[in-house]
């Protein structure tokens, strides 16, 4: 793959070049040409329609001391600073052009070259490690478009990047990313195809101890046939062939994933008045390598609309899948009806049968149902919104204590809470954390931490990792059933809100969830029960926004009452003088669950933008967090960033401070980053 890679990448460059190179010797020729020219037309074959330049000079240095107290192990306190300097001279070129005709071969883009010199040192207790390097950096961004405008039609493009990921409380990360592709376009009225083919690598570098440095490939082929038989017919194909792997440091064998997805998607409108409709998906996937899921899908959708008012849903859905050694088929049924009241009262109701056998192991047989109102009126107050959603279901399992998959179970990190499993029983070692596209595979010990409470599952976030405050994950797991069970679950979900139009909103929510394990036969309960109500109040004004809410959180694993204060400031509120200043306040008292336990969590964030001077500009960000757990100890986390931009004609200045510090009740970072760019623009070099 690399020699596919560097191939491309250098055909790529040579085009660049020889665009500029050719360029100013077809003006020359042309020049030469003018006796000739007087007579008949010259034969134009390649015109460069622009090309402009830059010098650009960059310097950067970081600074980074890690001190960790292992207080477990008296004595083994430790102390790592790191020191990084970075200088780099860069001249780039932006161009733009055709060959023999703009529609036939265009072409556009940034290429630039530069030298670099780098210098790292790293001190720690037990050594000192000092390396330095000069070397040259080529970058890229190159686009070649065939056949514009016509039924078959493409497009090649390169680019090679470098540039740096502010996170929050913790060291900016380098990241250089190289990615190369071709699509084609065939255009036709009734059969249009697509076909492309993109590779992608990143690396990311910049944590103190490399626990986040990684490398990251993907290769992707897509082809797409969409046949259009009709204005109200259409049957679409998809197929992808993709390739990923990612290296994380320290660990000893990387993630490594091949996957093949066929897709196939039909729709057809039908009535007197084409209001009635029938979707059928398709989805099969074979995939080999880590954590490969199998699957096939089929699923045909029955859509009728009896009245502007009433409409019905029927849907079925079979599922195969084979995933972690076991082999999955799961029936579906679905009904929906949805009921127009008027203007003001929607009505859905959900009635559903589902069947699940694991091949040699455990079924389970799941139905139930539900109705949900939504009513929304103005009044002379403002308006009204209010909605109430009723739910029950019951899931009977019979087998041998066999294992059932859950698949792409979505949750937020939401600090200080950790993540509770919704199934109990867990095996924990089956754990698979993902992001949500499924790409990326969190680690275990340093991106999340499991533990176990009795039959229940907690998830948490290891602050040091990749997983930020507010991420939403997805979560693979297996579960342990029982010889036969049965589980009921009843909920009830419930809003009202009434918006005035002083800007006063106040607002109460109340979620209610109960499962009752009737007849688990050889293992441990699985009932649980949630009773949550959320009271609270927002008021907006022009400049301001302040919010208040009273949380009571009565749950069988982890309990707790808290409020919560936020508000958000416009002092400055100028086209070129901005300050907002934004907090939030909130208090958890945890009781009955696993610890009785008080957190306070305070966040506080300035934003200022200044604009002085028609080529001078200023931003400046502060962002505090303290988190003061009464059992875990003391949490700091600042996050400072503070910019100068001077811009005169074609001559830009670039200044930027960068401030991390995350303290920990083990450990404390301290990350400095001084950034500056000087760049002068030399516009129209043809024309100079």
């Amino acid at each position: 793959m690399s020699g596919v890679v560097n191939t491309l990448r250098f055909t790529l460059v040579g085009c660049a070049a020889w665009a500029i190179l050719v360029g100013p010797l077809a003006a020359v020729r042309a020049d030469e040409s003018d006796d000739e020219a007087a007579t008949s037309p010259p034969l134009k074959v390649f015109s460069l329609d622009h090309l402009d330049a830059y010098l650009e000079f960059k310097g950067d240095y970081t600074y980074t001391k890690v001190e960790t107290s292992e207080r477990t192990w008296p004595g083994w306190d430790r102390t790592q600073r790191n020191r990084e300097w970075s200088f780099e001279e860069r001249i780039g070129l932006t161009l733009g052009g055709w060959i023999v005709d703009p529609g036939l071969i265009s072409f556009g883009g940034d290429i630039s070259f530069a030298l670099t010199q780098d210098r790292f040192k790293e001190d720690t207790d037990y050594f000192d490690y000092t390396d330095s390097d000069t070397g040259h950096l080529f970058q890229y961004d190159l686009r070649v478009n065939l056949f514009q405008g016509r039924r078959f039609s493409g497009s090649i493009h390169g680019f090679q990047q470098d540039d740096r990921i502010n996170r929050r409380f913790q060291p900016t990360l380098e990241q250089e990313r190289t990615g190369f592709g071709t699509s084609w376009l065939y255009a036709h009225d009734k059969v249009p195809m697509e076909l492309s083919y993109d590779y992608l690598e990143t690396d990311r570098t910049g944590n103190a101890d490399y626990r986040d440095d990684e490398h990251f490939t993907e290769s992707t082929l897509r082809y797409g046939v969409d046949w259009l038989v009709t204005d109200h017919h259409r049957v679409k194909f998809t197929y992808e062939h993709a390739e990923t792997k990612q290296e994380y440091q320290g660990l000893y064998e990387p993630f490594e994933t091949t996957r093949d997805l066929f897709n196939i998607e039909h729709e057809i409108e039908f009535g007197d008045r084409h209001q009635h409709g029938l979707r059928t998906l398709v989805h099969w996937q074979e995939e080999s390598g880590d954590f490969a899921r199998d699957f096939f899908e089929i699923g045909p959708q029955l859509t009728l609309k009896h009245s502007d008012d009433l409409q019905t849903l029927y849907k079925y859905q079979f599922n195969r899948e084979r995933y972690a050694g076991l082999d999955i088929e799961t029936q579906r049924v679905d009904f929906q009806l949805v009921h127009q009241a008027y203007t003001n009262l929607t009505t859905t109701v959900d009635l559903f049968g589902l069947y699940e056998d694991i091949e040699d192991d455990i079924n389970t047989t799941q139905y139930g149902g539900s109705v949900d109102w939504q009513y929304n009126r103005r009044n002379r107050f403002g308006h009204l919104y209010a909605n109430l959603a009723l739910a029950y279901d019951t899931e009977r399992v019979r087998g041998d204590n066999g294992r059932r998959i859950i698949l792409d179970e979505a949750h937020t990190f939401r600090d200080p809470f950790a993540l509770i499993l919704r199934n109990r029983n867990v095996v924990p070692t089956s754990i698979v954390v993902t992001d949500t596209t499924n790409r990326r595979f969190y680690r275990i010990g340093m991106d999340y931490a499991v533990f176990r409470q009795g039959n229940v599952t907690r998830v948490h976030r290891v602050r040091t990792g990749q997983i930020a405050d507010g991420n939403t994950v997805l979560i693979d797991y297996q579960i342990r059933t029982p010889t036969d069970g049965q589980l009921d679950t009843v909920r009830v979900d419930c809003s009202l809100e009434q918006r005035f139009t002083g800007g006063l909103t106040p607002y109460y929510r109340f979620s209610y969830r109960n499962q009752e394990d009737d007849v688990s036969i050889g293992f441990l309960q699985r009932a649980d029960r949630t009773d949550h109500h959320r009271m609270g109040v927002n008021y907006e004004a022009k400049c301001f926004t302040l919010g208040a809410e009273f949380e009571i959180f009565d749950d069988t694993v982890e309990p707790y009452d808290a409020f919560h204060v936020n508000g958000l400031v416009h002092m400055l509120k100028h086209p070129d003088h901005t300050l907002d200043a934004s907090t939030r306040l909130s208090r958890l008292y945890f009781e009955g669950g696993l610890d009785d336990r008080d957190v306070t969590m305070i966040d506080v964030e300035l934003d200022h933008r200044w604009r002085l001077s028609d080529s001078l500009s200023t931003v400046e960000r502060v962002a505090y967090r303290l988190e003061d757990d009464s059992i875990a100890g003391d949490t700091h986390g600042w996050d400072v960033t503070a910019g100068l931009e001077y811009v005169v004609g074609d001559l830009t200045g670039e200044l930027t401070f960068e401030y991390d510090r995350l303290d920990l009740p083990d450990s404390e970072e301290d990350d400095y980053g001084v950034y500056f760019r000087v760049r002068r623009e030399l516009p129209d070099v043809l024309g100079r």
